[in-house]
């Protein structure tokens, strides 16, 4: 199954039949994204490009996987690139925002610090939307949904602060309880005194 999801029309329905987290994802970038449409932003791991009308004109999109970031130029503009969410090769302050959305969960904690550190070092901002381990610790439907999607690295929320606030000052989280997922969004910015990579 995780093999079929590297496939875009896969992974285009599977993102259907989890329209209820994508709803609340949607939600908390409405929510948090800034409003000056100057904004130039990137966004990390961002798949077929599905959430690329929801930024202004000076979008750059990164994904590691070539099929989706070929799909993503066909359907979208902005700039598309294949790039590894862990080696962002870009220079401090090329961004005003940095969003990953659905992506730590595919990260480990080693790659997960090197895109957060990275990120703060080339955008002002970074902003985490993903799914989260429940909440409540009786949603054992919502757990065993989660651990069967393919991205094997999972966390609570407490888990994915605690990465974050290790590589960057992490500044505001909210949490969103949902049917499939519980999901949240991280604000975090450079530590005060570290240098940009």
């Amino acid at each position: 199954m995780y093999r079929l999801l590297e496939f875009p029309t896969i992974y285009a329905l599977n993102q259907m039949i989890g329209a209820p987290t994508v709803r609340r994802y949607r939600a908390l970038i409405a929510q948090h994204l800034p409003q000056d449409p100057a904004r130039r932003v990137i966004e990390i791991g961002c798949g077929l490009g599905t959430a690329r009308p929801l930024f202004g004109p000076n979008y750059t999109g990164i994904d590691i996987n070539e099929a989706y970031i070929e799909n993503a130029r066909q359907n979208f503009s902005g700039k598309f690139c294949v790039v590894d969410a862990a080696k962002l090769p870009f220079a401090p302050d090329t961004f005003d925002d940095a969003f990953s959305i659905a992506t730590t969960h595919h990260l480990t904690d080693e790659q997960l610090s090197s895109m957060v550190g990275q990120a703060v070092a080339i955008a002002s901002f970074l902003h985490i939307v993903d799914a989260i381990l429940p909440v409540s610790s009786v949603s054992w439907f919502k757990n065993a949904y989660f651990r069967m999607d393919r991205g094997r690295y999972p966390r609570t929320i407490d888990r994915l602060r605690e990465v974050v606030s290790q590589n960057a000052n992490l500044e505001y989280f909210q949490t969103l309880k949902g049917p499939l997922h519980d999901v949240c969004y991280i604000r975090a910015s450079r530590k005060v005194g570290a240098l940009p990579s």
